[in-house]
């Protein structure tokens, strides 16, 4: 039986998680801030932690750092923020926009589990240059799926449990605009976050990417900056400081 931890500063919304979960035969404990759930880490050590992204002591990325410079768990965010690309690449496992549903919920928290390769990421963009640049970045913190346009990528989608897309719009036999739309449309694709990365800025302008649900739409040359800063926040250690008042405090 997995072990979770769900954490959230609204007890409404731990309630009603906690419940959703212990129906799916989970281990479920439930703490209401960040330091609280750093001092269960002391005793206990959950399979997946579950926690809001907006608390009122830390948020969801420093709490996802503070828990992995002391604790290799997984971490998914739920919450109302639209941060899901930059989530993944500073290393949350899973990530839920709310409004969602018990069953939404449920789901995300077994395809997380059931990720024992790691994280993937999958790169579609019909330039192998382009796609081995991103490969060079994002490996080995994750495992990186390469397709080189968009009917590959569906047929790979099909194939392999992938936690955010990085996709280009210009493209041989299904470009980016065809490929998200297959994937809104699909419900084993359509929460899957994606950013769009394009040379052309008028097609990053687009009023359809909004349509399409693009957690981040951003022109190539600037591309590669913002995705090392995401990694960067993730693998640069705790400023000594934070760390040692969030572990403390979570100690008395």
């Amino acid at each position: 039986m997995a072990k979770l931890l769900l954490v959230d500063d609204d007890s409404g919304t731990l309630a009603w998680m906690a419940e959703a979960l212990d129906g799916a035969a989970y281990d479920v404990r439930t703490v209401s801030s960040g330091s609280a759930a750093l001092e269960l880490l002391r005793t206990w050590t959950p399979d997946l932690i579950v926690t809001d992204f907006l608390m009122p002591e830390m948020d969801g990325f420093a709490f996802t750092r503070l828990v992995q410079s002391r604790e290799r768990v997984p971490v998914m965010l739920v919450s109302v923020v639209n941060k899901p690309a930059e989530a993944i690449l500073r290393g949350v496992a899973g990530y839920v926009r709310k409004p969602v549903t018990a069953a939404e919920l449920r789901a995300a928290v077994a395809r997380v589990l059931g990720a024992v390769e790691g994280v993937a990421i999958l790169v579609v963009d019909d330039d192998a240059d382009i796609r081995e640049c991103y490969r060079m970045i994002l490996e080995p913190r994750f495992t990186v799926l390469e397709a080189e346009n968009g009917r590959e990528a569906l047929a790979l989608l099909a194939r392999e449990a992938v936690a955010l897309a990085i996709v280009d719009v210009h493209m041989p036999i299904m470009n980016g605009v065809e490929l998200l739309r297959a994937m809104r449309d699909d419900p084993r694709f359509c929460t899957i976050p994606v950013v769009v990365q394009t040379s052309d800025r008028a097609a990053a302008r687009a009023p359809v990417w909004t349509d399409l649900h693009v957690a981040q739409t951003i022109l190539k040359d600037e591309f590669m900056d913002w995705l090392m800063t995401q990694i960067d926040a993730h693998l640069a250690p705790a400023p000594p400081r934070e760390a040692e008042r969030a572990w403390s405090s979570a100690s008395r």
